[in-house]
């Protein structure tokens, strides 16, 4: 029969009760102690504007009448005032800017608002702007708010091919705003006309121009610039090269001239593609063209 040494077995108990010890505290602590997971960081809030903050913040109050143009062609930003709301700029005021990229027209909008309610399932139970690319008529796209100290910025690019007409009147845009005050459960509603355009056409141009002669003769009726030498700007596809126009695709391109100048270019492009004919308008308007004092018009096809 084997013996064990006392001091063996007070080790042995030790042991057992050092267990005993540690799965006790487990069982009370829980495994949520074992691994507890960190809290997510909460997003610090925007602080309060002062009034002078807010005072400098407020834009002047655009005409609720007017109808601001856009050049698509023009590489500048474009601006204009929104109308205030009734309780005067506090309350509401926005300026917009308009911009022509590649993709679109690029749409955004600054404003001041004492109270921005952004979230609700209805445009009257929150703050709201809606784009209308062709019109107060036409489907709507909703403009993305995101809020700021003194109210909020809203972006969006309206796709060329969600424009109509390019040229001469373009294509009228509504921005329609919607300012909801959550306190007084009121909603106004304040509008901005935007008209984008390329500019005038050529056919506009030849039929406004009284004096357009046939190419070979001018007013005094001696030799007049050639067709050859009229076109040879439009040669060949170089001058819109980086518009990208697909082998599958055709471009019909007229161009009215006058002393040197495009005075109104039309762009047919097939199948239908905004994008290009924009960007193909917009290269040959920059063409420098045989100066004559007669109005000449210049046919392409490619």
């Amino acid at each position: 029969m084997n013996t064990r040494s006392p001091l063996h077995l007070v080790a042995i108990v030790r042991a057992v009760m050092t267990a005993l010890a540690g799965s006790f505290a487990f069982g009370c602590a829980g495994p949520a102690a074992e691994s507890a997971p960190a809290a997510a960081p909460s997003a610090s809030p925007i602080e309060a504007p002062t009034e002078a903050e807010i005072e400098q913040a407020e834009k002047p109050c655009g005409s609720t009448d007017a109808v601001h143009t856009h050049d698509l062609t023009g590489a500048s930003k474009s601006e204009t005032f929104a109308p205030c709301a009734k309780a005067g700029a506090r309350d509401y005021s926005a300026i917009v800017h308009v911009e022509t990229l590649d993709d679109g027209v690029h749409i955004t909008i600054d404003a001041t608002d004492d109270e921005v309610t952004i979230l609700g399932p209805e445009v009257k139970e929150r703050d709201a702007v809606i784009v209308y690319p062709k019109g107060k008529a036409s489907a709507g796209v909703e403009v993305p708010l995101m809020k700021t100290k003194t109210g909020y910025r809203g972006d969006k690019v309206v796709l060329w091919d969600d424009l109509g007409k390019l040229n001469d009147e373009g294509t009228k845009i509504d921005v329609a705003i919607y300012d909801h005050d959550k306190s007084s459960q009121s909603t106004e509603e304040m509008h901005v006309s935007l008209a984008v355009s390329t500019g005038k056409s050529c056919e506009r141009a030849r039929d406004e121009n009284v004096e357009t002669m046939d190419m070979r003769k001018g007013p005094s009726g001696r030799a007049d610039l050639t067709e050859e030498q009229l076109g040879a700007p439009m040669r060949s596809s170089e001058f819109f090269a980086s518009c990208g126009l697909p082998d599958s695709a055709n471009a019909d391109i007229c161009v009215a001239v006058k002393r040197g100048k495009a005075v109104g270019v039309s762009v047919a492009v097939s199948p239908l593609n905004n994008r290009v004919a924009a960007c193909i308008d917009r290269s040959a308007r920059r063409l420098s063209f045989p100066v004559s004092d007669n109005l000449d018009v210049v046919h392409q096809k490619f």
